[in-house]
């Protein structure tokens, strides 16, 4: 499926604009003034405003330390000053949001959500404690819940495009697909303009096979933030999987040339075309350029280890397969590819192992498609 080659480039660049709206250090502690003591009761009240003051001074001093710590990164200490200060009041709202923001800042996220959902006991309903919230269920993989978070933060700002992607995500990644349609058209009736709302858009119409809408809406993108990352690589890789290989190098070159740190997989594709084309020579130069720039892109490592094989290089193709079975541990083509190298080399045994995975990932692959199409209607 398409969506996933999208997914993490595009979280990259809104990251950025989502740990902002979370990473400012939360208040400082306040406290109401006592209300005024009743007759007969002054000595009595002094003293207990008193006793309040002096908490006041400690949280503050506390807190205010712990901010201090933070901000020249030494999150242990800072954490361990809000500890004390939720000791002497734990439903201090204050001590809770840096808590929970040191923690996260630490990347401690499993931790960070505690101290979070203590300051929502406790009557705050910030957009940082949510956004906090939100990305601490997200980075956890708990999708759901990071739905629930960024659903409010949605509700208060619904033309923000880094909630309509992060929402969308939750959605997506959390098996709630449903949900999807309808979010799409209330983003497009929000933002009818946004790039990001057209490649939502178009990462929803590929999830239901509508290639050629997904295409329109991210022309639509490409023409509103022709700069903006993967925009163009999106484009032309639906044109590669659609077999319109002038209007997909035409793409993945414009990808290339903003070089903004994107530009591998896009130059791992136009090395595609070109060994297509039978250009070899291109081809290669192509793959090693895309893998300087970033050696994970697996349709680049398993390409160049063809190349590599088919010019007797076998201890360089061994390496480039080997990469591309890790980065993917289900291509058969991989193992395939790697089984016939150690032919080469005169290795049966490993020949053979190889051989019996991608066996065993066939079988494994018809026995899905099956068990598919015993469950359609």
């Amino acid at each position: 499926m398409y969506l996933y080659r999208l997914r993490f480039s595009v979280f990259a660049v809104l990251l950025g604009s989502a740990l902002a709206m979370a990473c400012a250090s939360g208040p400082a502690p306040a406290y109401k003034d006592m209300e005024s003591a009743n007759a007969g009761g002054m000595e009595a009240a002094q003293a207990q405003t008193a006793k309040h003051e002096a908490k006041e001074a400690s949280l503050s001093e506390l807190i205010g330390q712990g901010i201090a710590d933070a901000k020249a990164g030494r999150y242990e200490r800072a954490i361990a000053e809000y500890k004390k200060a939720l000791t002497i009041d734990p439903n201090c709202v204050p001590a809770s949001i840096n808590l929970g923001l040191a923690y996260f800042k630490s990347g401690n996220f499993q931790d960070a959500i505690p101290p979070l959902e203590n300051a929502l006991r406790n009557g705050t309903d910030s957009d940082q404690v949510h956004t906090l919230l939100a990305m601490s269920f997200y980075s956890l993989h708990r999708y759901k819940e990071a739905g629930l978070q960024f659903e409010i933060l949605f509700k208060r700002e619904p033309s923000n495009p880094t909630l309509q992607y992060f929402l969308a995500e939750s959605y997506m990644r959390s098996h709630q697909a449903d949900e999807l349609p309808g979010l799409v058209e209330q983003l497009h009736a929000i933002s009818p303009d946004s790039p990001v709302v057209h490649m939502l858009a178009g990462e929803q119409y590929d999830r239901l096979g509508r290639t050629e809408d997904a295409i329109v809406e991210f022309q639509k993108a490409a023409a509103v933030a022709p700069d903006m990352p993967l925009v163009h690589f999106s484009l032309g890789y639906l044109y590669w999987e659609r077999h319109r290989m002038t209007e997909a190098s035409q793409e993945f070159h414009l990808e290339a040339q903003l070089k903004n740190g994107e530009e591998a997989q896009a130059l791992g594709f136009l090395g595609d075309i070109a060994m297509r084309d039978g250009n070899q020579a291109e081809a290669e130069q192509l793959f090693r350029e895309s893998l300087r720039i970033d050696p994970e892109v697996r349709i680049v490592q398993y390409d160049l280890g063809v190349i590599c094989a088919e010019k007797k290089q076998n201890s360089e193709a061994v390496q480039h397969l080997q990469t591309a079975i890790k980065l993917d541990p289900e291509s058969a083509d991989a193992y395939y590819r790697l089984a016939m190298v150690y032919r080469e080399l005169g290795q049966s045994d490993r020949q053979h192992m190889l051989l019996a995975k991608v066996a065993e990932l066939h079988s494994s692959e018809r026995r899905s498609i099956g068990e598919t199409i015993s469950q359609q209607p």
